[in-house]
Parts: structure tokens; C-alpha cells; sequence
């Protein structure tokens, strides 16, 4: 079988590694995309995937049609409606949490109470529907439907799935516009309660337990019978660790008395607990007054969240090892004036570091936080306090808090205050609950399919819910002519300083590009009317994570459809002045910064201090790079201006600042383009380069650049064009010996000919 994985997160690849490796090993293909890019991150993980069935790749990020805009919003506003169903009437941060990601995504600094939008049952039910109407009148997205065709998969996977705002959802969308199933696994315990709504539902949905499947039902209106239960493979290597290090020489390091009881706390993110310090400082000084001997003088450790710092600003805390544990490294402070209380944060990434600290704790505390899993894996007693302040106060206002609970049937004790919290510490130290009751509740929530790694049986139950299909349709869509009937957009208030109205980026997928004096020739009725050439090119040449380069980019038009409508990363090189100001604001203008990398730089064969030459207005983008030395000079008796310049060569730009080396380069330049081409003699040769498009503004440099390009080792296809547009030539390598010799003829041929 054939997977398409696409996760929003490495975090969401690294809960389903094990599963992965099952099936590989099975003889499986995998082909994995992670939404948020990371090149560095990338890397690691094709070397940790190291196998001829895997492939990593990159997606699209966002819709790149007239909706890219519309479905976030549609989707951050139904969020916040979920939040008024009656089962999460006491969930009122995360309601607020909902709300305040709302009013970002409509670009609004407000500050709101939830409290001041009551909407009541019915107008709660009404908004809900409205937007599930809104969600079911939005389209598959042409650019998933390519991506996903692109690598032809039997069943998509999509994890988290359920996310503010989820983009997941028009991947799951797309699969079924195509015929293919569309899977979600459940990354996380308490997606279901905390992540907003299930915009698009998954064909299926596999789970931990049945506590999630009864969420998936009341929460989300999802079908039983449509979820699969399998366990949590995230846990599979914790539940195989076993203690390495004696107690003494755990503690020795620490400065404690191992002959204590300890209690370790577990620290909760940001989101439960903004200033968790300020109340372990009154739970730790509760317990230092307690009646009993042994809290009064037992351990603490605290363990700080991943996420959140509890080191005080410019404070060194002190490094610590164990040599039993040589891969992991600690590091302790003491921040509460108790010589038995530490903070002591070890290497997240060495499971067996925390696995040590729960085993010589005699109890753990937390407010909340999935770490109590793993206490629970180590048979450790787990106790949480309710705290209501603002401080402390997410355990009192989310859902997932409750199914911990022993009054739930779970194995953490509940205090409803910190006297009660202070017993029931007491009693725990001087009496633990068994651990055969724990445990039977770990195993219920993390392996109800027994005691063995749930890794593989998920990869069993993956390959099992399979049912062949026909796809009923797997064309590829191109990006051209999609959106000729967009509603136009009049002006941008606000935009630029440069220009108020905008055009229609004809066949751009609701782009809009500010009109300014660059733009004139290419207006018609509100329209910007696209170079056909270029247009084909990249359809063409220009996939879903390309890193494409636009040299000569002007005020951006193709390197933001590049970007939105393609789903690539684009290099745009602009040096002229102004134009490039209307460059970035139009990358603004389209909440496109994410994929536009905007660079003032000039480019051609060798670096140097040159001159920039305008016939038109200065600053904008009818310029020519002169190959010669700038020096101050009066105005030419034609007006021509001159700019000086940083100039430096493609190859140089990409060795010493680690830009993205492209998949495509698109050359629009006036003059001199082959002095763009001999600057980039490594980039040239590099395979994933699959074609250059150069735009020339005069026909008569059309057989120079042939032949320059010729002796690299590319061949021309003349795709025409006309004095508005200018001419194009498309180069595709040949691959046919190519080497240092031609890059020899290739600058050879670029100093023979004469500076202009």
C-alpha cells in the first residue's frame, strides 16, 4: 500500500515514528509532508527514515484559490461556536482561547471576554449550522487535488486533523474529491476537547480508547462505528524503560537526602498555568507548614514544561550528569530559597532522564499535563489541587481535566483546595495506593488491545481498514484560469502609500496586485493581465514546495503566484528601490509573506559596487545592471539615473547565506541575462534544477542567451511572445555530460562579449 502522511507538525511525525518503521518494514510505501518547513529538520528525518519506500516531501500549505482567505476565517469562527455547546459549559478559557484566535485571523488587536458574546442555545445552534453549510459550500482546493495526485496514494493520512483553523481539513477534502480515502490519527489525548471543530470529517478516525470515542460522538457529531481503536503508539518506548541509576547516585547530584520521601511536580504548559511559579511558591510554603514531619521536610523537584522556562533571567543554573546515564544531562537550580526544593530540567529528548525521576519520586503533583500518563506508566500516585487563579487556572476551565480523575474511573486524585490537597499528600506518602489499580487504568487508556507496543498494531489496523476503490477522477489541475470569475476587489484601505486600488491578478487565484505605475501596460478593466508564457511555465515546471527564483521579480506578480497558487517558496531578487517597496507590500497585501522571500539584490557574474541604470523612473523596474564600477555622476542629458548597487552571483547568495537552492529560476532582466546565468555555475548544475525561463526584452538577445545556455548544457524551447511581455526562451538540462567543461565555455562565451 501506498501512504500519503502529511502532519502539520515533526511533532506529529515523531508520536507515529514507530508506526512508520512497521510499516516500511512491512513493505509499505510512505511518502511523508510536513506543513510547517524546516530544511534542517528535514534532513534528520530522511536520515532517521532511511529506506527506499519512504520519500519526504513538501506541501501546500494553504488553499490557492479564491477561498484561501474565506475557509480560515469560516473555520477560526466556527471554532469559536463550538464553544457554546452545553458540553463544554464550564470550558470558558478555552472558549476564550478560541475567540482570541479569531479576532487575529480577522487582523484585529482587540482584547474580548467570551462572556460579552452570549449568543444563547439556539442562536449558538443556528450560527453553528450556518457555518457547517458555509464548510460543505467550499470546494476541494485544485492545488491539494494536484499535490495529492502528484504522488498517487491508496489512503491519506492527516494528523493532528483536528486543529484551530485546520488546513488539515481541505487535505481530507481533496482525498475525497479524488476518491481517496482520508484517515486522521489522533495525535494527542485531549485534541478532541481542546482543538476547536472537526471541520471536515475523516473517512476514519483511529483513537486511544473509548472514552475517545464517545468525544469523537458528543463533541463532534462523528460516527461511532467510523472510529478505531487501537491505543497510543507514542508511549510504546516509554512502557519498556526500567531504572539505571540507584537512588544514591540519582540524588547525589541534586544535593538531597535520598533517605527522604519525594514528591516531584510536573510543570503544565503556558496555556493551564501563565505564572505557575508564583503558585508552587504558596503550594511549596503549604506544605513546609504542614503538621506532618514529612512533608515538612521531604524532597521537591520541580520539572519545568518543554515549552516554558522557570530559570530566572541571567541565572546559570548548574549542569549535572549521572554515569549511569551518560546520553543525558541535567540541569538544577535552586529558585525557592529551600535547599530541598530544585527546579531540575534534564534532555527532553532522552525519555530515560524523566523515567529516572519519576522512579525515585514517592509522589508526583501536577495541575495537568500529559506527563501524568507516564506517571502512570511508572506506577507512580498522581495528585492534582484545583486551582482557580489566574495564574493556575486551565484545569478548571478545560474538559480533559476530568478523565484523569479517580471519580471518573481514572487514578489521580482530586483536591478541591490546597488544606484537602495537603491530606491527601500526607496520606499518599504514608500509605500509596497499589499500583496494580493504576496500572489497570493506564492500560485501559493507552493499550485497550493488551499489554503489547500498540506500534505495530496500528500499522495492522491501518493496512486492515483498507478497501480498495476506484478513483473516479485523478487528472491533475493546473493554476491557470481557475478564478476568471472572482468578484473584484476595489481598493485596500490602508494598503500602501504607493497606491490605494488593486488589481485582479487575471488567473491568480484571488490575488491582488496594488496598481502602480509598473502595472500600467498591464491593465485591462481592473485586470492584470498575465505573460501566457510565463504563466505556462509555471504550471508546468512549478510544484508544491518548490523553492522557486525570481530574478527581475518587478512588484511580484509571479512570485506570489508561484507562492499561493503553486504552493512553492519564492526568491524574489529586486534591486530597484521603489519597485521593491511596492514588491513587499503587495507579499503584505496578500498575507503571502510565509512563501515570498523579497531580496533588494542585484545579480550577475562577479561581486562589485556597480551601477544601476533606470529609463524610466528611477526606482522602478526598467532598470539595467551596468558591468562596471559605479562613481558619482551628473544626470545624462536623457534623464538617465543611476543607482549604485551591492551586485553578487546567484551561487555566492546561496553558499553564504543558506537560501534555498531552487527547483525552477524564472530570469527577467533587460539586458545581460547570461551574466545572470554565469553567476549561477553551481546552482546550473545541480539536479533538482528542472528548468530556467529567461524573458528577454529585446528579440535580438535571444540567439545569445541560446547559446550561452547551449554550452551549459541546456536546451532551448522558444515559447514566443511580444513587445508588451517581452520574449521567452525555456532551458530544460540535458544531462548529457554537461561538467566543468561547459561551465568553462559558459563564462568564456560571457567575457568575450563586450560591456554595453
Amino acid at each position: 500500500m501506498k501512504f500519503l502522511f502529511i502532519a502539520k507538525q515533526k511533532k506529529n511525525v515523531d508520536t507515529f515514528e514507530t508506526t512508520i518503521v512497521e510499516l516500511l518494514a512491512r513493505g509499505h510505501w510512505i511518502t511523508l509532508a510536513i506543513q510547517q518547513r524546516d530544511n534542517e529538520r528535514d534532513r534528520r528525518l530522511v536520515e532517521r527514515f532511511a529506506h527506499s519506500h519512504f520519500a519526504l516531501v513538501a506541501c501546500p500549505e494553504e488553499r490557492a484559490d479564491a477561498w484561501r482567505r474565506v475557509a480560515p476565517l469560516v473555520r477560526s469562527t466556527r471554532d469559536w461556536t463550538q464553544y457554546y455547546r452545553p458540553a463544554y459549559a464550564r470550558a470558558r478559557k478555552l472558549h476564550q482561547r478560541a475567540l482570541a484566535r479569531l479576532l487575529r485571523e480577522l487582523g484585529s488587536g482587540a482584547s474580548l471576554d467570551v462572556t460579552a458574546l452570549s449568543l444563547g442555545d439556539a442562536g449558538s445552534d443556528r450560527l453553528r449550522d450556518a457555518l457547517a453549510h458555509v464548510e460543505n459550500a467550499i470546494p476541494s482546493d485544485p492545488l491539494h487535488e494536484e499535490f495529492i495526485t502528484r504522488h498517487a496514494p491508496d489512503v491519506v493520512l492527516v494528523s493532528p486533523g483536528l486543529h484551530f483553523g485546520s488546513g488539515q481539513s481541505d487535505f481530507i477534502k481533496s482525498a475525497r474529491a479524488l476518491g481517496i480515502p482520508a484517515w486522521m490519527l489522533l495525535f494527542s489525548w485531549d485534541n478532541l476537547s481542546t482543538k476547536g471543530a472537526l471541520h471536515v470529517a475523516p473517512d476514519r478516525m483511529f483513537v486511544w480508547n473509548t472514552r475517545q470515542v464517545r468525544e469523537a460522538d458528543e463533541l463532534h457529531g462523528y460516527p461511532s462505528d467510523r472510529v478505531v481503536v487501537v491505543g497510543a503508539p507514542r508511549f510504546d518506548e516509554f512502557f519498556t524503560l526500567r531504572s539505571v541509576v540507584p537512588r544514591d547516585a540519582f540524588f547525589a547530584p541534586l544535593k538531597l537526602d535520598p533517605e527522604r520521601r519525594t514528591i516531584l511536580y510536573l510543570c503544565s504548559s503556558r496555556f493551564i498555568a501563565a505564572d505557575e511559579v508564583s503558585f508552587i511558591q504558596t503550594w511549596l510554603a503549604t506544605l513546609r507548614a504542614s503538621a506532618s514531619d514529612t512533608l515538612r521536610t521531604c524532597n521537591v523537584i520541580v520539572r519545568p514544561h518543554p515549552d516554558v522556562s522557570l530559570e530566572p533571567v541571567g541565572s546559570e543554573p548548574d549542569a549535572i550528569t549521572w554515569r549511569e546515564m551518560p546520553q543525558a544531562t541535567g540541569w538544577v537550580h535552586w529558585p525557592f530559597g529551600d535547599d530541598a526544593a530544585v527546579v531540575l530540567r534534564t534532555t527532553y529528548g532522552t525519555p530515560q532522564a524523566f523515567y529516572e525521576c519519576l522512579h525515585h519520586a514517592d509522589a508526583v503533583v501536577a495541575l495537568n499535563t500529559s506527563a501524568e500518563l507516564e506517571a502512570g506508566i511508572a506506577g507512580r500516585p498522581v495528585l492534582t489541587v484545583l486551582a482557580t487563579g489566574d495564574a493556575a487556572d486551565g484545569q478548571a476551565h478545560t474538559l480533559h481535566f476530568d478523565y484523569l480523575l479517580r471519580e471518573q474511573g481514572g487514578f489521580v486524585r482530586y483536591s478541591p483546595d490546597l488544606a484537602t490537597h495537603e491530606r491527601h499528600l500526607s496520606e499518599v506518602l504514608t500509605d500509596p495506593r497499589s499500583p496494580e489499580s493504576i496500572r489497570a487504568f493506564i492500560m485501559e487508556f493507552l493499550r485497550p488491545q493488551g499489554d503489547r507496543p500498540v506500534a505495530p498494531l496500528l500499522a495492522e489496523a491501518l493496512v486492515g481498514a483498507y478497501a480498495p476503490a476506484g478513483v473516479t477522477d485523478a487528472r491533475p489541475v493546473t493554476a491557470q484560469g481557475l478564478e476568471a470569475n472572482a468578484p473584484p476587489i476595489g481598493t485596500v484601505e490602508g494598503a500602501s502609500t504607493l497606491a490605494t486600488k488593486t488589481l485582479i491578478v487575471g488567473g491568480g487565484g484571488g490575488l491582488n496586485i496594488l496598481a502602480t505605475p509598473e502595472t500600467r501596460r498591464f491593465r485591462q478593466r481592473g485586470v492584470l493581465r498575465l505573460d501566457p508564457a510565463v504563466a505556462q511555465w509555471l504550471d508546468e515546471f512549478v510544484a508544491p514546495g518548490d523553492v522557486f527564483y525570481d530574478v527581475g521579480a518587478g512588484v511580484g506578480t509571479y512570485s506570489l503566484i508561484a507562492a499561493v497558487k503553486r504552493g512553492a517558496l519564492a526568491v524574489a531578487f529586486e534591486p530597484g528601490f521603489v519597485v521593491y517597496r511596492t514588491l513587499c507590500e503587495n507579499v503584505r497585501l496578500n498575507d503571502a509573506a510565509h512563501g515570498v522571500i523579497p531580496l533588494p539584490i542585484a545579480l550577475t557574474d562577479r561581486p562589485g559596487f556597480f551601477e544601476l541604470e533606470y529609463s524610466g523612473v528611477s526606482g522602478g523596474d526598467h532598470h539595467v545592471l551596468r558591468n562596471r564600477e559605479w562613481r558619482p555622476r551628473r544626470e545624462t542629458v536623457d534623464n538617465r539615473q543611476g543607482q549604485p548597487v551591492c551586485a553578487e552571483r546567484l551561487d555566492d547568495i546561496v553558499r553564504r547565506y543558506g537560501v534555498p537552492a531552487p527547483n525552477a529560476i524564472r530570469i527577467a532582466v533587460h539586458r545581460e541575462a547570461e551574466r545572470v546565468l554565469a553567476g549561477a555555475v553551481a546552482l546550473l548544475n545541480e539536479r533538482a534544477l528542472r528548468s530556467v525561463l529567461v524573458t528577454l526584452a529585446r528579440r535580438e538577445d535571444f540567439n545569445t542567451v541560446v547559446a550561452v545556455a547551449g554550452d551549459a548544457g541546456f536546451a532551448p524551447v522558444d515559447m514566443g511572445g511580444s513587445d508588451d511581455f517581452g520574449f521567452s526562451v525555456r532551458f530544460v538540462p540535458e544531462r548529457k555530460g554537461g561538467g566543468s567543461g561547459a561551465w568553462r565555455r559558459l563564462k568564456s562565451a560571457v567575457r568575450r562579449r563586450p560591456s554595453p
